[in-house]
């Protein structure tokens, strides 16, 4: 005898079961369940025209009344998103213009203070070359300087000899 039903290895296998597989329960209805009207109510699809768009009907509706098609949603979105984009890109350049005077008036201002700067390619600033007369002349800063001037000389300078050379560079200055 043979059973067509199962396969005879099958049958020698135990069967064991499962703690972790649930098996599906029936759900457990609330106090308010009511079930399905026997009628559905009628396609949205067959709505009235929407007063935006009278050729489509308005199945998209709101609490406050507003009625439309969503192609005419996704228009009137394009449109605004059209005029929001048209907006910044003036506001850009309303604020690139005012920028750009703010500049103007700067580099107007700079070269009022200094004319002829910012014209030229040389920005380093560089002594003039001395002539000759003006290398015969004695720096300010330079001491006289007899022809020979002893080591014991040197080291009896005072603070005064150097006050004095400060004053005769950069004139004198009474303290007090």
């Amino acid at each position: 005898m043979h059973d067509e039903r199962s396969h005879p290895l099958l049958q020698q296998t135990p069967l064991s079961v499962n703690p972790f597989i649930d098996l599906p329960k029936p759900p457990t209805l609330p106090h308010n369940y009511a079930s399905l009207p026997s009628t559905l109510p009628p396609s949205s699809l067959s709505a009235p025209p929407a007063p935006s768009n009278p050729e489509l009907p308005a199945y998209v509706t709101s609490s406050s009344g507003f009625a439309a098609h969503p192609a005419t949603i996704i228009a009137q979105n394009k449109a605004l998103l059209k005029q929001l984009t048209k907006q910044r890109t003036e506001a850009e350049k309303k604020v690139k213009a005012w920028e750009q005077s703010i500049a103007d008036r700067e580099l107007a201002d700079k070269r009022l203070r200094a004319p002829g700067w910012l014209d030229s390619e040389q920005h380093l600033l560089q002594p003039n070359k001395q002539s000759e007369k003006d290398r015969e002349q004695v720096s300010l800063m330079d001491e006289p300087a007899p022809a020979m001037i002893e080591e014991s000389d040197k080291r009896e300078r005072t603070a005064e000899d150097m006050g004095a050379a400060m004053d005769r560079a950069f004139g004198r200055s009474e303290m007090g």
